[in-house]
Order: structure tokens, then C-alpha cells, then sequence
């Protein structure tokens, strides 16, 4: 397979969460063949004003692109009084030899809406009810019309299955097997709440029938964008964290013949057992971490202590563990690290890769969450100037607006109908983060970006709840 780029370039969410409408480019027009350097966008904004929803759709992205179940609790995340929600998401699709923008528009829909007929509860609630594959390719410097790959509605039952009728017999070449495989692939997807483009038997079908290579290079970069480099670290590593209960251990390491990527709880409250060879994987990112922890933290490395081996439930043999962090020769239990510095390390490889893979896209909730704020802006500021991947963050400290390109930030509004902006009227010798102040305190943009709040009323609330306190 060649080797493809892939890059998030433009977003739009409706119905979701607190989101009724929001949409914003990650990639400027003037950026769309420059994969040789980092995209960084970072999100800001009042507490339950959408940073988070993205996060959350873009989890529900890699989950269709790795042909997997929506997560189950998705129903939740439609927006109250909604029935669907819907996404569209733009790629930028690059190799040595050929150059496409995708978009993948979807909706997700409450099950019982498609199929009135469906009472079984075990199954998810919600399934994917649209989905739509498009593209446009570059030729002698002009972008060609928009075609569109697969239009599928899952309430249709026609015998094409998809649309347009000429992609269906491309891909189908009239062999009636195929189009039972399909039709087969189609109920799978219904039933087990998966995209149907991305199904593996989907996928399969169009890779070997397809005589389209622009198709096949398309769906297989997308594939493999969402199994091995869209990563999305949300706000529960924290919470697992803050908890002192344990330590998501998130991790990307590549061999010659291999790929081992994912994210391994270790207890910070006790010891933990693990598989020997996921020790051995552990041993090597920690070994990788170090290199950086020790210069974001000076002199601080960390240590993944074998306490001897243990029999596991499956009757294969695990190895007893604990995290101990060294600083001047001293070792000390992770658990007792402050906040910031677990935070970082459970991200931290992470981090080194997307800074050395331009087709890694790596999404963060609550970067911020314990980090000194001088410290993440260099970090940020490090990653744009010299990093290769895109690194998607939210975050309430406000340093890195004075460290990144004004073009790298959005901002959050009070308007559920626009939730995502980017700042007008900002000079180049402006400080974002004042002018960011500036405009919350006294307006200037064409939406809120703050809903006000009063400190006289918050004062008097806070009076009028201690009055159950006073004797």
C-alpha cells in the first residue's frame, strides 16, 4: 500500500450535546499541500460552552473508521429534544503521487426511529443512519469536481444497496454474490452499530472488486488513519488520575515487523499484574520517555518495578508491577507525584508520537489538567515549530495563546447555534490572551463568547446558602 498522510481539515457538528450547530477549519487553504510541519489547534472557552462534544465526536470518528460499535452510551450525547446528530469531517488525503480532500458526512440516530419494530434493549440504542463518502483530487494544479465514493441511507432496503446506481455497479461489477455480501454487510451494520462503509466486509468487498485505485486509496488511507493514528485521550485518564486510583498508560511503539499502540491502566493505589509481554512493550516506552520526561521535568525519570512473576486468571504467567518514580537517586511511588506530573507522563509518549508522524492525529481533553503553565506553553510552542503531526487539545490556561499563532486557537461562544469561532479584528502585535480578556469583559466579536455572570448575585448566593450554617 502506498503510504498516505492523513489530516483532519475541516469539522461541522449538529445536534450534538450542547452543540446545535458549530464548524471550523484545522487547515488553512494556503496549508493544504504542506504536510511538513505540525497542525496544532487548541480550544478555549467557558465551562459547558462544546470544547469537550469535540472531543467526544471525534471519538465517535475513530470508531467508525476502525469499523467498531458506536460507544453505548452515545444516546446521551444527542442533543435533548433531537432525534439524530450529524457530522461531517474533511481530510486531507497526500502521498508522493497523488493528492485528495474526503469528506465523510454521517448521522447517527436513535434506533428505534429507523427500525419501530426493534425491541431488543441489549442491543445499542443508537445506529449509524447515513453515511456519505465523497472526494476531490488534484490534477495539474486544479481540484477536480467533488464525486461522490458512497451515498448509504439504512433505511432503505433497495436492491443497490447504495447510491449512485454507476459507483454500485462499479464496485459490485453486476456479480450477484458480491451484492448479497453487501446487502449481508448492510444488516451487520444496522444490527451492531457500525459504520456500513467501514464495515470490514464493506471494505473488503470494495478493495477487491473496485477498477477505481482513487476509491481504494481513499477508503484504505482512512482505515488505517483511524486504527493506528487518530488517538483521543478524554477527561476520564484524569479522572483516574485525580483519583489517585490509576494511571492510563497511553502509548504508541513501532517495531520493524510491528505496531503496538494503546492504553494500559497501572494502579497507582497498589500494585498491578500484567501480561509478560506487555511488560516488555512498557519496559521500551518508558525507556523512550524518559529521554524527554528528564528535560520537561529535570532529572526526573521513571521506573516500571518488576515485583516478581504471578499466575494470571487465563493461566498464563503475568508479571507483579509497580510504577516508582527516580529523582537524585531516590525512588518514590508514583501515587505520591503530584497531579501535573502524572498527567504528563500518561500522555507523554503519546505526545513523541505525533511529534515525529505527520499522519497522527492526537486529541487531548484538558491538556492543561495539574501542568505548569509556563511548561505547557513551551511544550506547545516546541511541538508547532518543530513538530510533524496534528495535535488537537482543550485547555483552561490561558498561556498557550500567548506562545502559539493566533490561527491555531478557536474559541468557544454562548451561541448553541454557532459554538465555534476564531477571534476578528486581532492585530499582529496583539497578546491574544488579553485581547481574549479584553473582548469577555466588554464584547467586540460578533458572538458572545462569555455568558455573563454577575460576582455581586454569585456573592449573595453564596451568602444566602451558608444561612443553614449560621447557629
Amino acid at each position: 500500500m502506498k503510504e498516505f498522510i492523513v489530516r483532519i481539515q475541516k469539522v461541522e457538528l449538529s445536534n450534538f450535546k450542547n452543540v446545535e450547530y458549530g464548524a471550523f477549519d484545522l487547515i488553512s487553504n494556503n496549508e493544504q499541500d504542506n504536510f511538513e510541519n505540525s497542525n496544532i489547534l487548541g480550544i478555549y472557552g467557558q465551562n459547558g460552552s462544546g470544547k469537550t462534544s469535540f472531543i467526544s465526536g471525534l471519538s465517535i470518528l475513530e470508531s467508525l473508521l476502525s469499523g467498531e460499535s458506536l460507544p453505548e452510551d452515545v444516546i446521551n450525547y444527542i442533543t435533548q429534544g433531537k432525534d439524530n446528530s450529524h457530522f461531517a469531517f474533511e481530510f486531507n488525503i497526500k502521498n508522493s503521487k497523488s493528492c485528495y480532500i474526503a469528506t465523510y458526512e454521517f448521522t447517527i440516530q436513535k434506533r428505534d426511529l429507523l427500525d419501530a419494530d426493534e425491541e431488543d434493549q441489549e442491543r445499542n440504542q443508537v445506529v449509524v443512519s447515513r453515511e456519505n463518502l465523497s472526494y476531490s483530487m488534484l490534477e495539474n494544479g486544479n481540484w477536480t469536481r467533488r464525486k461522490s465514493i458512497i451515498n448509504y441511507y439504512a433505511g432503505e432496503n433497495n436492491e443497490e444497496v447504495f447510491s449512485p446506481k454507476i459507483r454500485f455497479k462499479e464496485i459490485t461489477q453486476q456479480k450477484q454474490d458480491v451484492i448479497d455480501d453487501l446487502r449481508v454487510a448492510k444488516k451487520l451494520a444496522i444490527k451492531q452499530s457500525t459504520s456500513f462503509i467501514f464495515l470490514k466486509d464493506t471494505y473488503k468487498q470494495i478493495i477487491k472488486n473496485s477498477s477505481n485505485e482513487e476509491f481504494s486509496d481513499i477508503i484504505k488511507a482512512l482505515v488505517s488513519y483511524g486504527k493506528y493514528n487518530l488517538y483521543i485521550i478524554d477527561n476520564r485518564n484524569t479522572a483516574l488520575i485525580n483519583a489517585n486510583i490509576a494511571l492510563p498508560f497511553t502509548f504508541k511503539l513501532m517495531g520493524e515487523d510491528t505496531l503496538s499502540m494503546g492504553s494500559i491502566p497501572i494502579k497507582l493505589n497498589s500494585s498491578s499484574v500484567i501480561p509478560e509481554d506487555i511488560f516488555d512493550i512498557l519496559k521500551s516506552v518508558i525507556e523512550t520517555m524518559n529521554t524527554v520526561l528528564s528535560q520537561i521535568v529535570p532529572e526526573l525519570f521513571i521506573e516500571l518495578v518488576d515485583l516478581g512473576k504471578q499466575l494470571l486468571p487465563d493461566g498464563k504467567i503475568g508479571k507483579t508491577v509497580e510504577l516508582v518514580s527516580i529523582k537524585n537517586n531516590v525512588k518514590v511511588p508514583l501515587k505520591y507525584e503530584s497531579e501535573g506530573i502524572k498527567k504528563i507522563i500518561s500522555v507523554l509518549h503519546m505526545l513523541i508520537a505525533m511529534y515525529n508522524n505527520p499522519s497522527m492525529t492526537l486529541a487531548i481533553d484538558e491538556l492543561d489538567s495539574g501542568i505548569f503553565e509556563y511548561l505547557l506553553g513551551e511544550i506547545l510552542k516546541i511541538i508547532e515549530e518543530s513538530g510533524k503531526g496534528q495535535l488537537i487539545f482543550t485547555s483552561h490556561n490561558l498561556r498557550p495563546l500567548e506562545t502559539l499563532q493566533k490561527r491555531s486557537i478557536i474559541f468557544t461562544t454562548a451561541n448553541p447555534k454557532n459554538r465555534y469561532i476564531r477571534l476578528t479584528s486581532v492585530k499582529t502585535n496583539n497578546n491574544l490572551r488579553d485581547f481574549y480578556y479584553h473582548d469577555i469583559v466588554l464584547g467586540g466579536q460578533k458572538e458572545c463568547i462569555y455568558e455573563p455572570t454577575n460576582s455581586f448575585a454569585i456573592a449573595r448566593a453564596f451568602r444566602m446558602a451558608g444561612d443553614p450554617f449560621e447557629n
